[in-house]
């Protein structure tokens, strides 16, 4: 087992009109519905998960961190002040060049929560929050053909480098 290192531990944040709640396997019977939708799966791939394995990965990911302890994981989703679930976003955090703590981040709306500048919104107080635990390099691997994503990447600083991963573009805020 690899040494535990200290990570930022996600808190509540929130925006003008969204709450990031820290992830809770409690949350998996609520997003299941819209996290099932195959619509939301065109750029990323992949099955829809059962609910039983969201409950699993949710269980998962609330703990914080890897299981050897070398990423931080931090989750949240994504609610509207109308009470309703509309996505989530999470940022995988390690530790890069010179121990400069790096995110990886990602973001998934319910597709008929899609359009209305939720994930820019949600990603960049998520961004902001970041920083403030001297988080200083992000990235974000991003499908070529995925406008809306692309959008919300240059909306929290990022832009495309020349590294392409499993066909998607990563996006980072470093210059290359």
């Amino acid at each position: 087992m690899g040494t535990q290192l200290s990570w930022p531990v996600a808190t509540y944040l929130k925006t003008t009109r969204l709450d990031l709640e820290p992830i809770r396997v409690e949350h998996a019977e609520e997003a299941y519905p819209w996290l099932s939708d195959r619509r939301i799966h065109a750029f990323t791939g992949g099955e829809p998960d059962t609910l039983e394995q969201l409950q699993a990965k949710f269980r998962r990911r609330a703990e914080g961190h890897s299981p050897d302890g070398l990423q931080g994981w931090l989750n949240w989703m994504i609610r509207h002040r109308t009470g309703r679930l509309v996505g989530t976003v999470q940022a995988t955090v390690t530790l890069g060049t010179g121990q400069r703590k790096q995110a990886q981040l990602a973001w998934v709306l319910a597709f008929d929560a899609q359009g209305h500048g939720f994930a820019r919104e949600a990603a960049g107080e998520m961004v902001g929050w970041l920083s403030s635990q001297e988080v200083r390099r992000f990235t974000a691997s991003i499908h070529p053909r995925h406008k809306a994503s692309k959008a919300v990447a240059r909306a929290v600083g990022l832009h495309p480098s020349i590294q392409v991963v499993q066909g998607e573009i990563e996006w980072t805020n470093d210059a290359y």
